[in-house]
């Protein structure tokens, strides 16, 4: 049954309650009216409740996103005067909180090819906001250093990524590929 047939119907229950009215002087709603109407209203609520509950981990998600996105501009500006990453987030000076109502924010090291060892923070790191419930997924902020160390041409780059599986086990190391460009790990799909 559609909505239009659903509209349609209500108007004949209507119409037909204003002709008993002027026929029996009856007051008030019938018990078939009242159950029509909260039957509508039970519909347009689960269709309405599934939208609402995803656009506020949309939200959550933002935040992740603005807190990495600054953590990897931090990540670049002190790659800029170092020479090297920050091996964790105390480094950075971020001046934010490190663990708000939604996400655990962090920095993972490791190597380019998205290994724990060895840690080579001269070429990349990856930016970490791990979620506090199972209903959201991890958030990483891979930023690297692109190209051939020591060539002209050799570049900062960040690309994030969200973990495929929900909740907070799924964090991993992002990785260079062959051409040396950042890449999400495994199982990660890039959000740009």
């Amino acid at each position: 049954m559609d909505f239009k047939n659903l509209v349609y119907i209500v108007s004949l229950l209507l119409r037909d309650r204003q002709t008993k009215i002027q026929n029996l002087n009856g007051k008030g709603f019938t018990l078939i009216e009242l159950l029509v109407t909260m039957i509508i209203i039970g519909i347009l609520a689960a269709i309405a409740l599934p939208s609402f509950l995803n656009q506020a981990n949309k939200a959550r998600y933002s935040e992740a996103k603005t807190y990495t996105g600054t953590m990897s501009r931090l990540q670049q500006v002190y790659y800029l005067e170092k020479q090297i990453f920050a091996g964790n987030i105390s480094q950075l000076n971020v001046g934010i909180a490190t663990t708000t109502s939604s996400f655990t924010y962090s920095v993972i090291t490791g190597d380019i090819n998205g290994n724990s060892n060895p840690v080579q923070l001269d070429r990349i790191a990856t930016n970490v906001a791990t979620p506090s419930s199972s209903t959201l997924g991890v958030f990483e902020g891979v930023v690297g250093v692109t190209g051939v160390l020591g060539a002209q041409t050799t570049t900062i780059t960040t690309v994030f990524c969200i973990a495929n599986v929900l909740g907070p086990g799924s964090v991993a190391r992002g990785a260079l590929d062959g051409s040396g460009q950042t890449t999400c790990p495994l199982n990660f799909t890039s959000t740009d």
